[in-house]
């Protein structure tokens, strides 16, 4: 489970950001590690203020360390050269940096990366069990410290664009190196719709390879029946149909939902399915995998084209030890305002942006907020930030400017 991340010079950020999933409150967060750590963190902001890029901070982070992106391109000769999709704070050229804290079974990891679009600058792994030791520091592309069961990565000629997290992918070591594997296999696990250019629309192009994975995991569909059904009465039960195309020669998967009326049935595709029914239908397959596998699903725009009474019982699903039973961490935005109420201060974070430049700041660094009132109502006030100040009067700003001309 992640503790804490942050960043500094990464997007609209400059000073930096940091995500505490650490609870102070014992009666909302409990579990394993002695201390609290929450598994939703729900984040909020004014359009523009900052809220994605704190997704697209964690989702560069676990990409990079898990050799999910590219960061080579050609350059005039033909020869690649290193490029790491990387955007910093008003395309400064000062080093990006990055740091994560995750508790693992009985230990507790904490990684820093320091870098820029042409290379990594510097990379630390410490441990901690009943004391913190440093595991591994990287200058450049040169190893400056290690304990002994990673000597091995002494001998590497170190790429610029490769973490010491991923070496493992690549090369077999006489020693186990656990702790690169295990974190490796951390860093892989996440699953989100958000990357360099920001929030990826649904594509419902892809449901095709989602009906395929329904049908191969029927307790994944039932699960997806169970949700969809409870938002939408009038859908009795979802079938996984196929059929071949004679061209390609492969079985191509589609769904099938069955409507009641009295003792009549309806059966209709997902292009005749309202878009809150097919959002659902597209994304619920990784609420299940993430849930299953105890791993990280980030979410931008989580309340897009779903009613709000939908939103606080997904929450649900990752607050229920029955339901979250391997510790899964969900990091979601959205607008809609009474999902505050839901989450509670210690899991909202509120965004704003002055000058262009964002920063942050969990609710219950707020004094004002009372663990027995209801956040919403002050929020819409304005009395604790992350709303757009200048919309108010928005029409007669426009009416008078009009007026003038």
């Amino acid at each position: 489970m992640i503790k804490r991340f942050g960043f500094r010079n990464f997007s609209s950020f400059r000073d930096g950001a940091e995500i505490s999933f650490v609870g102070k409150d014992p009666l909302e967060y409990d579990n394993e590690y002695g201390e609290g750590i929450a598994s939703v963190i729900g984040i909020k902001g004014a359009n523009g203020s900052g809220k994605t890029n704190i997704l697209k901070a964690i989702s560069f982070l676990y990409c990079f360390c898990s050799k999910k992106m590219a960061t080579t391109k050609s350059s005039e000769s033909g020869n690649p050269e290193i490029e790491i999709p990387l955007q910093s704070f008003m395309n400064s050229q000062d080093v990006t940096e990055f740091y994560i804290e995750f508790a693992h079974g009985d230990l507790i990891y904490y990684y820093e990366l320091d870098i820029t679009i042409k290379g990594i600058k510097r990379e630390e792994l410490r441990r901690k069990n009943r004391k913190e030791i440093i595991c591994i520091t990287r200058e450049n592309n040169k190893i400056i410290h290690c304990l002994n069961e990673f000597n091995e990565i002494r001998k590497l000629k170190l790429r610029s664009d490769q973490s010491i997290i991923t070496v493992v992918q690549d090369f077999d070591f006489s020693s186990p190196m656990i702790d690169l594997h295990e974190i490796n296999l951390i860093f892989q696990q996440i699953f989100f719709n958000v990357g360099y250019d920001g929030y990826k629309t649904i594509e419902t192009d892809n449901f095709f390879y989602v009906s395929e994975f329904y049908y191969n995991n029927p307790k994944s569909l039932e699960f997806c029946k169970n949700v969809i059904s409870g938002v939408d009465d009038g859908i009795i039960n979802i079938e996984i149909e196929s059929t071949h195309d004679s061209k390609s020669g492969d079985t191509i998967y589609y769904p099938i939902f069955i409507h009641s009326y009295n003792e009549s049935e309806l059966r209709i595709g997902l292009d005749q399915e309202s878009m809150g029914t097919k959002a659902l239908f597209l994304s619920l397959y990784k609420y299940w995998l993430v849930l299953n596998d105890g791993a990280l699903l980030v979410f931008d725009e989580f309340d897009t084209h779903l009613h709000p009474m939908i939103l606080p019982e997904i929450i649900k699903l990752f607050q229920n030890n029955t339901i979250n039973r391997n510790n899964a961490q969900l990091i979601i935005t959205a607008h809609n305002t009474e999902i505050i109420d839901s989450l509670g201060r210690y899991s909202t974070v509120l965004v704003n942006k002055e000058n262009n430049e964002s920063y942050c700041y969990r609710l219950d660094e707020i004094s004002l907020i009372r663990n027995d009132r209801s956040i919403s109502p002050i929020y819409r006030k304005g009395k604790i930030g992350g709303i757009p100040r200048k919309i108010q009067g928005l029409t007669s700003r426009i009416v008078t400017e009009m007026e003038n001309k």
